[in-house]
């Protein structure tokens, strides 16, 4: 699973990519290609900042619940194949 999401930099128009983990509300990046400070709000207007904050967190629920599935099933009783 990759863990990078895409962003579009609203300023010069080209992409680059960020860890999932770090996208959170009010986390801040540097664009590589232009150098601009991007804010990352849920509330912003601009959707090339709504659509990798959407990206990430759907990322770390899936993660989380796939985390959560492999611990149910490391819990589960092993079956006797005697039978």
């Amino acid at each position: 699973m990759n863990d990078r999401v895409k962003i579009l930099c609203s300023h010069c128009r080209k992409p680059f990519s960020e860890r999932a983990p770090r996208l959170k509300n009010g986390y801040q990046i540097q664009c590589p290609n232009c150098m601009r400070l991007i804010t990352f709000d849920t509330s912003s207007e601009d959707p090339n900042i709504r659509r990798p904050l959407k990206a990430a967190r759907d990322f770390r629920i899936a993660a989380e619940t796939a985390l959560v599935m492999a611990r149910m099933a490391a819990q589960e009783p092993k079956r006797d194949s005697g039978y």
